[in-house]
Protein backbone atom coordinates (compact mmCIF):
# COMPACT_ATOMS: atom_id res chain seq x y z
CA UNK A 1 0.00 0.00 0.00
CA UNK A 2 2.86 2.44 0.63
CA UNK A 3 4.51 1.98 -2.80
CA UNK A 4 0.99 2.85 -4.65
CA UNK A 5 0.92 6.12 -2.16
CA UNK A 6 4.49 6.94 -3.29
CA UNK A 7 4.00 5.92 -6.51
CA UNK A 8 0.83 8.12 -6.67
CA UNK A 9 2.84 11.28 -4.97
CA UNK A 10 5.93 11.10 -7.56
CA UNK A 11 3.74 11.06 -10.82
CA UNK A 12 1.26 13.87 -9.55
CA UNK A 13 4.19 15.99 -8.99
CA UNK A 14 5.71 14.91 -12.89
CA UNK A 15 2.71 15.61 -14.11
CA UNK A 16 2.83 18.83 -11.93
CA UNK A 17 6.29 20.00 -13.32
CA UNK A 18 5.68 18.86 -16.79
CA UNK A 19 2.60 21.11 -16.73
CA UNK A 20 5.14 23.89 -15.53
CA UNK A 21 7.50 23.07 -18.06
CA UNK A 22 4.81 23.09 -20.87
CA UNK A 23 3.85 26.54 -19.99
CA UNK A 24 7.33 27.87 -19.58
CA UNK A 25 7.77 26.97 -23.59
CA UNK A 26 4.80 28.82 -24.48
CA UNK A 27 5.23 31.84 -22.66
CA UNK A 28 8.77 32.06 -24.60
CA UNK A 29 7.69 31.17 -28.02
CA UNK A 30 4.79 33.90 -27.25
CA UNK A 31 7.93 36.60 -26.51
CA UNK A 32 9.20 35.66 -29.34
CA UNK A 33 6.38 35.98 -31.81
CA UNK A 34 6.11 39.34 -30.07
CA UNK A 35 9.12 40.64 -31.21
CA UNK A 36 9.40 39.12 -34.23
CA UNK A 37 5.93 40.48 -35.61
CA UNK A 38 7.29 43.69 -35.32
CA UNK A 39 11.29 43.16 -36.67
CA UNK A 40 10.59 45.58 -39.74
CA UNK A 41 8.16 48.15 -37.52
CA UNK A 42 8.53 51.97 -38.19
CA UNK A 43 7.16 53.20 -35.48
CA UNK A 44 8.75 53.21 -32.14
CA UNK A 45 5.54 53.24 -30.04
CA UNK A 46 4.79 49.53 -32.14
CA UNK A 47 8.40 48.38 -31.02
CA UNK A 48 8.50 49.50 -27.27
CA UNK A 49 4.84 47.75 -26.95
CA UNK A 50 5.95 44.58 -28.60
CA UNK A 51 9.03 44.98 -26.22
CA UNK A 52 6.81 45.74 -23.02
CA UNK A 53 4.89 42.28 -24.22
CA UNK A 54 8.07 40.26 -24.84
CA UNK A 55 9.27 41.02 -21.26
CA UNK A 56 6.03 39.94 -19.47
CA UNK A 57 5.67 36.89 -21.48
CA UNK A 58 9.71 35.84 -20.45
CA UNK A 59 9.21 36.71 -16.91
CA UNK A 60 6.48 34.59 -17.53
CA UNK A 61 8.03 31.67 -18.37
CA UNK A 62 10.72 31.89 -15.97
CA UNK A 63 7.80 32.05 -12.93
CA UNK A 64 7.01 28.88 -14.66
CA UNK A 65 10.68 27.30 -14.93
CA UNK A 66 10.64 28.09 -11.12
CA UNK A 67 7.15 26.03 -10.56
CA UNK A 68 8.93 23.23 -12.29
CA UNK A 69 12.03 23.07 -10.46
CA UNK A 70 9.74 23.32 -7.59
CA UNK A 71 7.68 20.35 -8.17
CA UNK A 72 10.49 17.72 -9.22
CA UNK A 73 12.25 19.16 -5.94
CA UNK A 74 8.78 17.96 -4.57
CA UNK A 75 9.14 14.50 -6.43
CA UNK A 76 12.82 14.06 -4.87
CA UNK A 77 11.31 14.92 -1.94
CA UNK A 78 8.02 12.43 -1.88
CA UNK A 79 10.75 9.38 -3.18
CA UNK A 80 12.92 10.37 -0.48
CA UNK A 81 10.44 10.49 2.55
CA UNK A 82 8.17 7.99 1.72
Amino acid sequence: EEAIVKKGAVAAYALQGRNHGNNAVQSYNKAKQSLQAVTYAKSIDTKVDALTRAFIDLLNGLVSQRQQIGSVSAQVTSLTVL
